[in-house]
């Protein structure tokens, strides 16, 4: 495909924003309306205008999403987009890093995940709960969490934990103690976590103008795909660059659904207040659902205080009006689901992947899941787990791990406790005698006096550690060091099917030349584990989370729950951006439809009565509470009554009308 084929297949609206000659642009993108076309043709409208495309750089959120768009460019320019650089933040982070680790005093380093961060925390906190203290003391997952959310949002600890954890207030200086010690613990073993990758260039480009001038003198244009998810961190690194670099910024502030983690509404929201030379381009042609489903999801966005100033219109036409279905309670509102599935795929032949079920949490899903087994219905649920988070890969990960960085304790203390005998403790003294001799050779040596390790493993671990140019070589070396002990650790845990992960990773581990990278890479993105199902083209039904479906779509979507107290979560009732971000999230779960949108809600009492919030905003009542018949019709389903058919008159029953006055 040439360029000029593909710039045709725009529409006017597309072509006006990918060949504009506006230095910052932001596009603000509907749900279906083609975004990702349109930052393909950007980025090839650019390289045909004579910009190289290695100083082309995509910032996006996903490893999938930045594939597909290079692969697409490619596709369009051939050889001349060779170089075209698209990555995460966290990924185009550390390329800054390994480039130029001395602008920012780094040489050698490791990066941990969350699992590494959680362990480090346990310790700082104590493992003993019944002490007093720890009792008072948030979770280890909650400090993790509590850390994270202030270092994206670039809030004081006494702020975050205020809208975080406001039950620990009062142990602030403890919490404070804790996250003291682990920012030492990480100074002391030189590891970065997520957030220090992108605060360290965050904070080197505030401080250094040489630095901004290099990194656009890299990348002089730089365009960012779903700009409604970044948090003031990411923006931290893009706002210096802004007066030297061109931005080309997509999103769609209607889909930002992500403030638990720390996403900013008002980096989009205000993006021409933060970059006043800024023109704003809409994309409001919707090619993915038919026109009732949009107007059903345009009302919900007009309903609200918060100008999103959007209507999509659907470039399909018109399509079946969708509909609400009233159950008495969950457990029917779950059967009827999946009936009414399982009746479309025997009657209709539709398939069973043809059919999505969204739900706002894993716990949300229990009962859907549940009618399914029961209906004998092949389903897969997708909530956002990682491949490389699963245990079974973390655990051949830390022998990989060891072998790049003999430092690294938290990974050693992994590797250790995989082997029968070896328990924490254990493992915590001769990790430290490790760590007094990092020399590989000699850390063997201390294995092998150990005498739990086997002599196998060792000796492969020799071999890795002269071999860490070939990736490939390296991981499956681990994979044989650890396979008998890893399938008696997991013999009753599905250890065939976790089996078959290590086919994918040595397939990742083909595409590296150092074992460090591959580590980082695949560290900082973990495979989606629904990216894997994908690929096997398995004809399932899908039940997934509402956070997890952004860019998934589906001919027919049930949206599950749409109860009074669930939109907007009872939770939000007292926060006006709580309540917009939940309205949000509707709206995501709306527009997944593509020919046929099924709203369920269980029969609850309706609140409806007007509140305001301190600034006199009115806080939202059901967001369902006034939707007009015109735009979704509704079922009520009774309750099913039992049956007393089989009950004879002659029967004669024992009533007993006493109370047990013992």
């Amino acid at each position: 495909m040439s360029l000029n084929n593909l710039i045709e297949q725009l529409n006017p609206q597309q072509r006006i924003a990918a060949t504009t000659s506006a230095k910052h642009c932001l596009i603000l993108a509907g749900a279906g309306c083609g975004k990702t076309k349109t930052i393909v043709a950007r980025a090839a409208y650019l390289i045909e205008q004579g910009v190289a495309a290695q100083n082309i750089q995509i910032l996006t959120f996903t490893r999938r999403a930045a594939s597909e768009i290079v692969s697409r460019v490619h596709l369009t320019m051939g050889d001349a987009a060779k170089g075209l650089r698209a990555s995460t933040f966290h990924t185009f982070c550390m390329y800054l890093l390994r480039r130029m680790p001395k602008v920012f005093g780094l040489t050698q380093f490791s990066i941990i995940d969350r699992d590494d961060q959680l362990m480090i925390f346990r310790l700082l906190r104590g493992k003993e709960d019944s002490n007093r203290q720890n009792n008072q003391m948030p979770k280890p997952q909650q400090l993790c969490d509590l850390y994270s959310y202030a270092r994206n949002t670039r809030q004081k600890l006494s702020i975050a934990l205020e809208k975080q954890l406001p039950d620990y207030l009062a142990h602030k200086t403890e919490i404070a103690a804790v996250m003291q010690q682990y920012e030492q613990r990480k100074r002391e073993r030189n590891f970065l976590d997520y957030d220090d990758i992108l605060a360290v260039v965050a904070a080197a480009l505030a401080q250094s103008p040489a630095l901004v001038a290099e990194v656009a003198r890299l990348f002089p244009y730089m365009l960012v795909d779903e700009m409604q998810d970044t948090n003031p961190l990411q923006w931290a690194i893009l706002a210096p660059l802004s007066a030297h670099v061109s931005l080309f910024c997509v999103g769609d502030d209607a889909q930002s659904i992500y403030a638990f983690r720390g996403a900013d509404f008002e980096n989009i929201h205000h993006f021409k207040d933060r970059v006043p030379d800024a023109e704003i381009y809409k994309l409001e042609k919707n090619y993915r659902s038919t026109q009732e489903i949009l107007d059903l999801s345009n009302w919900l966005l007009a309903q609200s205080p918060v100008q999103y100033d959007k209507a999509l219109v659907a470039q399909r036409g018109e399509g079946i009006k969708p509909r609400l279905h009233i159950f008495p309670n969950e457990f029917e509102e779950a059967a009827w689901i999946v009936q009414d599935i399982k009746q479309r795929h025997v009657q209709d032949a539709a398939p069973w992947h043809a059919h999505m079920v969204l739900v706002r949490s894993a716990f949300a899903a229990r009962h859907i899941e549940a009618a399914c087994i029961q209906a004998n219905v092949p389903y897969r649920f997708i909530g956002g787990m990682k491949l490389l988070e699963t245990a079974h890969v973390k655990d051949l990960m830390s022998l990989l791990r060891v072998i790049a960085n003999p430092n690294d304790d938290i990974a050693w203390m992994r590797f250790l406790t995989l082997w029968n005998g070896v328990g924490d403790v254990g493992a915590g003294k001769l990790t430290q005698q490790l760590l007094a001799q990092p020399e590989q050779l000699a850390q063997a040596d201390i294995l092998q006096s150990f005498g739990r390790i086997p002599v196998e493993t060792i000796l492969i671990m020799k071999q890795m550690a002269v071999l860490q140019q070939q990736v490939a070589v390296c991981v499956q070396l681990a994979i044989d060091a650890l396979k008998a002990q890893l399938s008696e650790n997991y013999a009753k845990k599905d250890w065939s099917k976790r089996l078959k992960d290590f086919d994918l990773l040595l397939q990742l581990a083909g595409k590296h030349v150092q074992l460090s990278e591959f580590l980082e890479e695949y560290v900082l993105e973990p495979i989606s584990i629904s990216e894997v199902e994908r690929l096997e083209e398995q004809d399932v039904l899908t039940i997934i989370t509402v956070h997890s479906a952004k860019g998934a779509e589906q001919k027919v979507c049930y949206v599950a729950n749409v109860s009074p107290g669930h939109y907007p979560h009872a939770r939000a009732q007292e926060d006006f951006a709580a309540i917009e971000e939940e309205r949000r999230v509707l709206y995501v779960a709306l527009t997944r439809a593509q020919n046929e949108l099924i709203l369920t809600k269980q029969n609850l009492s309706v609140w409806a009565t007007q509140r305001f919030d301190e600034h006199g905003r009115p806080l939202a009542s059901y967001f369902l509470n006034d939707l007009p018949r015109a735009l979704c019709g509704s079922v009520i389903h009774r309750a099913q009554q039992p049956s007393f058919t089989h009950a004879r008159q002659s029967d004669k029953l024992a009533l007993d009308f006493g109370l047990d006055l013992d």
